[in-house]
């Protein structure tokens, strides 16, 4: 566990040292503010007065949607692609498997370091649109709501990291890698839409898992093949990454 550690604290450093991540995560927290004031203007100009706390009530959840669709799977995809294929790319994986940690404690502490860099950005966007929600005069309404559902949200995110880590694995070059993984997700995406026959059985489909346990109720015994089918995709996509991980040369 130890060296688990030492070699997560590593990943992480290398993270913390590329500043696009800073820099989009200060993007992503500006179109969750600018969302609030594009909303309260709209309100002011279709009805010549607007009330804050009826418009801006529950801010969090409102954005959820960019935030979990768009800007998250975004992060993962980069995040994984610079720990992954771009260092075997240029052969430097070669320095971290020199150290005395096997190949698994380094497969799973990288895919570990891209969700905890995810689950980060997802708190600073939380905490940065609560207190727009504040600022701006739509008072705590949904406060612990939202928390509760970002919260929840990790759970089919980290599921979507071990799928992108799994792809990262296929790729051979870090621009067709992104490209891989950015293609795939956006089909599963579309398939889950646009077919609903099969869409309860995409993963991707649970990315808003909040909608299940908080939005429509659903009693607990129904969401328990819901919870299996998250777990069982997470589990092939960890051990398949693994195995590939495993099989390929520095």
């Amino acid at each position: 566990m130890e060296q688990f550690l030492a070699n997560l604290s590593n990943e992480l450093f290398k993270l913390r040292k590329r500043k696009k991540y800073l820099v989009f995560l200060i993007l992503g927290c500006v179109v969750c503010v600018v969302s609030a004031l594009r909303v309260l203007l709209v309100n002011f100009l279709t009805d010549g007065g607007v009330d804050p706390e009826a418009v801006l009530g529950n801010l969090m959840s409102s954005n959820l949607t960019f935030v979990l669709l768009i800007f998250l799977p975004l992060m993962a995809v980069m995040a994984a692609s610079d720990l992954f294929v771009s260092e075997q790319a240029d052969h430097t994986i070669r320095f971290a498997l020199m150290r005395p940690v096997g190949k698994g404690k380094l497969f799973f502490s990288k895919a570990l370091a891209v969700f905890v860099l995810c689950a980060v950005d997802l708190g600073v966007m939380y905490l940065v649109t609560t207190l727009a929600q504040v600022v701006l005069g739509g008072g705590t309404a949904g406060i612990l709501t939202s928390l509760g559902a970002c919260l929840l949200d990790l759970v089919p995110l980290a599921v979507l990291i071990l799928f992108f880590c799994l792809l990262n694995q296929v790729g051979r070059g870090s621009g067709l890698t992104v490209l891989l993984c950015l293609v795939c997700y956006i089909g599963l995406l579309v398939l889950g839409t646009y077919l609903p026959a099969v869409g309860g059985l995409v993963f991707t489909g649970y990315l808003r898992w909040h909608n299940l346990w908080i939005g429509i109720t659903l009693p607990f015994f129904s969401l328990l093949p819901r919870m299996g089918l998250l777990a069982g995709y997470g589990l092939v996509f960890g051990c398949g990454g693994y195995w590939l991980f495993d099989r390929k040369e520095a």
